[in-house]
């Protein structure tokens, strides 16, 4: 097949923005595979993954080409389906609620319901011939391109009612086309059948009846040359083509364990028939098994069967979502693990470096530069794309940090922090340990010795992991602890104490050798159902969720029940709903603004006055003698409004090293907000590569100097400048674009690469015209690189020629570039 182009090469245009952004999801719970040469597609609930490598060589070292997401227009990450259409060229991807992308060398297409799509669920797409067929919840549809459109057309739609009940069951959930040219349709009813000539007769649609489990759901086919297969309610049936009254072979899964879900079924060429476990659960995205066989291989020539277990044999831990073949080998999608393939009686496997779920709620950058990242949730349940443990990026490499493969306490990690020694903190919900396999309370993780060590601390005390026993051991006497197990919030303070918020009970003070000095609760509170934690070296901020909303203790010492320092005067509405966060930010012009994140909206505290931030009305003042909002300040003409003018709540807020406030929305995406500027910035999926409009959790790395935005999709990351930099020299000096045709608003960039980051110490970069005159002296970025808007010192631009630049470290060592100006 000729190679589809790159999106890397379609967007290559967007070389600085693409710096300047990154999108970083889970791609190894993966739906679907497809092949082609030397490359391989896999879909997943991230996006899709682009491999590639030579036929011969080990699956593990085949090269990941790129990661396609929403970022990169896809109508949605969760991708179920793949179809690379040859008679195109294209990659066809069909999704679970948001319709159809095709990937094609011109780039990217969407399809829905407007093109023919008679449903947005789409659940599987072959080509035939120059046609695809695509299964939708709402029946089946044909596309087909006419010479010189560059868009597929529909040619024609089947349900219930156009196929007089041919089709009973218009929830298409897989179809095959066989060798014997009949199409196969399974639905909630059963499955049906007709030959490709005659879908325009009714009559000529059938339906299954004579098989043993007609009446099941959830049918899974396959077929080869000669042979049809199908699964439902745990067993396998298969039968020759090309009968009219078939007789049915039937495989049972009972095995001495009883009967298994089967979550995927495959008929290879040479009449093998591999067999997949586990039970689908659509509400979580996850898989649930009753024993620990993943695979199982009945050859029907020989009757061998050949089981393979979880972790045994080189197979791996997770459930296996979909079987396919490729040049007679064995393809698994995994879900978890990546995908798989069986050759030479061996199993390789492909698992991405990637983080190790979708969504993200909190995260640090450690003192050694690694990333942390939680996905917990307020209560003991599970949910969808979370719940799934800590994953930490230590030196490019991801690790992901779960119950069955560590210490971790639980995989509803809801709290996340570093202390002053470097070790992270996990915070989870109370829970029954012989119910959810989840322990209560907090996992202490020390990875800065020569062995990593873990704490377990609860309302009982603590207690040390056992690498030997594998098991935590007893509580040690007089040790620290908390007031109860549910944790709802973990946060360093400024003088480096450990406020742990206890929900429904109140907050546990633990100093830098373990030792509990404090506890308090938040007077007024109905039930003590703390949410957040911030200290600024001023006040504490505590807020609730649907409790008392905010309470302020404006005093740097640690807070007291029934202290003095308890702020009295808030506003009506932070005395409830649910806190999500503080930033505070001394200005130069108006000095302390402590911004707060709720339910009700963005509010602004300057220790004197209230003030409320909103779409219509910029900034609002708040009058307790009239108990009425006024006006304070308006927005200009044309100036960029909170949230892009979407009217929205925040969800996470975060103050960044240079003074700028970053508030994440429900439904917008997010805004920066200028304290010093009085402007908002916004960032939405309209304009940038964000995963989702639901920011969760906002954070900064300082080594990189990149904002860390957690999403309920995964997590996208913007350069925002560099506080910390990397141990580097001048090295290769590039400017881009070069050549640069200035209009007076955008810039070059001139960077210092492989490692995109000037020496550490002050930096100077002049740029002289051809004649070796001085045109201007530049100064360092925050993103460590210098700009040049094309203007001289005078403040004119320049004409058009060639330029060379001058940059000089602290040292005095220099580097030389040109540069080409074309006006």
């Amino acid at each position: 097949m000729k190679k589809l182009l790159s999106l890397g090469l379609i967007f290559a245009s967007a070389l600085l923005y693409a710096q300047n952004w990154q999108t970083i999801n889970n791609v190894n719970h993966v739906y679907d595979i497809e092949k082609s040469a030397d490359e391989i597609y896999f879909s997943s609930w991230g996006g899709v993954v682009h491999i590639q490598g030579e036929s011969d060589s080990h699956l593990s070292n085949m090269q990941e080409l790129e990661q396609i997401s929403t970022g990169d227009g896809l109508v949605s990450n969760d991708i179920r389906s793949l179809a690379m259409i040859k008679n195109t060229h294209d990659l066809w991807l069909g999704s679970s609620f948001d319709g159809i992308s095709i990937i094609s060398e011109e780039g990217m297409q969407n399809l829905g319901l407007d093109l023919g799509l008679p449903s947005l669920r789409v659940t599987k797409i072959i080509e035939l011939d120059s046609k695809i067929m695509v299964a939708t919840s709402m029946g089946l549809t044909i596309f087909y391109y006419l010479s010189g459109i560059n868009f597929p057309l529909m040619l024609n739609q089947y349900n219930s009612t156009n196929t007089n009940g041919g089709l009973p069951d218009n929830n298409i959930t897989d179809m095959l086309i066989s060798a014997d040219d009949y199409l196969y349709l399974a639905h909630g009813e059963g499955v049906s059948y007709v030959h490709l000539d005659s879908l325009e007769t009714s009559s000529s649609w059938h339906s299954l009846s004579t098989l043993p489990a007609s009446t099941a759901s959830n049918f899974i086919l396959s077929a080869n040359a000669d042979k049809i297969a199908l699964a439902a309610a745990g067993k396998v049936f298969y039968t020759d083509l090309g009968h009219t009254a078939p007789e049915w072979h039937e495989i049972s899964t009972n095995f001495g364990a009883g009967i298994r879900d089967i979550s995927a079924m495959h008929i290879s060429h040479n009449d093998q028939i591999w067999i997949a476990y586990g039970l689908w659960d659509e509400s979580l995205l996850n898989y649930s098994s009753k024993n620990d066989t993943l695979l199982t291989m009945v050859d029907i020539n020989t009757n061998e069967i050949t089981h393979w277990m979880r972790d045994q044999e080189g197979l791996g831990h997770n459930q296996i979502s979909r079987i396919k073949e490729f040049d007679n080998d064995i393809y698994l999608a995994t879900w978890g693990d990546g995908i798989a393939r069986y050759r030479h009686q061996e199993w390789e496997y492909f698992n991405p470096n990637n983080i190790a779920f979708p969504k993200i709620t909190d995260s640090r950058a450690d003192l050694n530069h690694a990333l942390w990242f939680c996905s917990g949730i307020v209560g003991d349940i599970e949910v969808r794309k979370g719940t799934m443990g800590v994953s930490a990026l230590k030196d490019g490499t991801w690790y992901s940090f779960q119950t069955h493969n560590s210490p971790l306490h639980s995989n509803n990690i809801l709290a996340l922090e570093v202390d002053s020694r470097n070790r992270k903190w996990f915070g989870a919900w109370d829970t029954n340990y012989e119910i959810s396999g989840n322990r209560p309370g907090v996992s202490i993780y020390d990875d800065t010795g020569v062995e990593d060590s873990w704490i377990w601390l609860t309302r009982w005390g603590m207690a040390l992991w056992d690498e030997e026993t594998n098991t935590w051991g007893d509580w040690i006497p007089d040790s620290a602890q908390l007031i109860n197990n549910t944790i709802s919030g973990i946060y360093r303070d400024q003088h480096n104490n450990m406020l742990v918020l206890c929900y429904d009970g109140g907050v546990s003070v633990i100093n830098e050798n373990d030792e509990l000095i404090g506890q308090f609760q938040v007077p007024g509170t109905i039930r003590q159902l703390l949410s957040m934690a911030y200290h600024n070296g001023r006040q504490y901020f505590i807020g609730t969720d649907r409790d008392n909303g905010l309470s302020i203790w404006n005093d740097d010492s640690i807070p007291e029940t029934n202290g003095d320092h308890w702020v009295t005067q808030i506003i009506p509405e932070l005395q409830g709903g649910t806190l999500y966060g503080v930033a505070s930010v001394e200005t130069p012009y108006s000095g302390w603004q402590h911004f707060i994140a709720s339910g009700s909206g963005l509010f602004m505290w300057d220790e004197t006055n209230w003030y409320k931030y909103d779409v219509y009305i910029k900034r609002q003042r708040y009058n307790f003698a009239t108990h009425i909002w006024e006006n304070d300040t308006l927005y200009y003409a044309d100036e960029e409004r909170i949230f892009g003018s979407v009217h929205t709540v925040p969800n996470s807020i975060y103050k960044d090293p240079f003074g700028r406030v970053w508030i994440g929305s429900q439904d917008n995406g997010m805004s920066m907000y200028d304290p010093v500027r009085e402007r908002f910035t916004n960032y939405y999926q309209g304009n940038s590569p964000l995963l989702s409009q639901q920011i969760i959790s906002l954070n900064y790395d300082p080594y990189e100097g990149r904002l860390l935005i957690g999403t309920s999709e995964g997590l996208n990351t913007l350069r925002i400048g560099r506080i910390i930099k990397p141990d580097t020299d001048l090295n290769t000096l590039k400017a881009f674009p070069n050549p640069f045709k200035p209009d007076g608003t955008n810039t070059t960039q001139i960077v210092n690469l492989p490692e995109d980051s000037l020496p550490a110490g002050e930096n100077e970069c002049r740029i002289y015209s051809s004649s070796g005159s001085l045109v201007i002296k530049l100064k360092e970025t925050p993103f460590s690189r210098f700009e040049w808007d094309g203007k001289n010192k005078s403040g004119g631009l320049v004409s058009s020629g060639i330029y060379f630049f001058v940059v000089t470290d602290k040292n005095g060592k220099t580097k030389r570039g040109k540069l080409a100006i074309i006006r």
